[in-house]
């Protein structure tokens, strides 16, 4: 999805970007990621590859596909430890002896809850750029660019 906004200030690679929210923005895999997502305007943090300054117009992109291929993967992480951990239950549960009907259900949560923490610390570690909306455009420089 592509979006027009106004650039409100720049740090490094980054831009935070005031966008007007639109219908299709309300909609949005990243309406999360907007700052006010219920109001009628948003902030957007986003890279920018282009050197936008504060004040520039400009046309942004949300890599909407990005979001659903990681989306996607996490929820079959999770999915995956849980049935591994459920299986592993079940199949600890004769040498520990323990009831079946407790141990594929003990071995699915901590299956489950061993893959948060490492979801979560896999996503801190790489804080993968390439999710963060993009500028791909200035339509027009405001007065303090450069």
């Amino acid at each position: 999805m592509k979006d027009k906004g106004t650039v409100i200030t720049t740090e490094g690679p980054l831009a935070l970007v005031k966008v007007s929210c639109t219908q299709a923005c309300r909609e949005c895999l990243a309406s999360s990621l907007c700052k006010s997502a219920a109001s009628e305007e948003g902030t957007l943090s986003v890279r920018n590859p282009v050197n936008a300054h504060p004040g520039d117009e400009v046309v942004i992109e949300v890599p909407e596909s990005r979001y659903n291929r990681v989306l996607i993967g996490m929820f079959a992480c999770l999915l995956a430890a849980s049935l591994i951990g459920a299986l592993a239950g079940y199949a600890l549960s004769g040498p520990l002896a323990l009831d079946d009907a407790l141990s594929a259900p003990l071995g699915f949560f901590l299956g489950l809850a061993l893959a948060v923490p490492g979801l979560i610390l896999y996503f801190r570690k790489n804080n993968d750029r390439r999710l963060y909306p993009s500028i791909v455009d200035i339509t027009q420089k405001g007065e303090r660019h450069g």
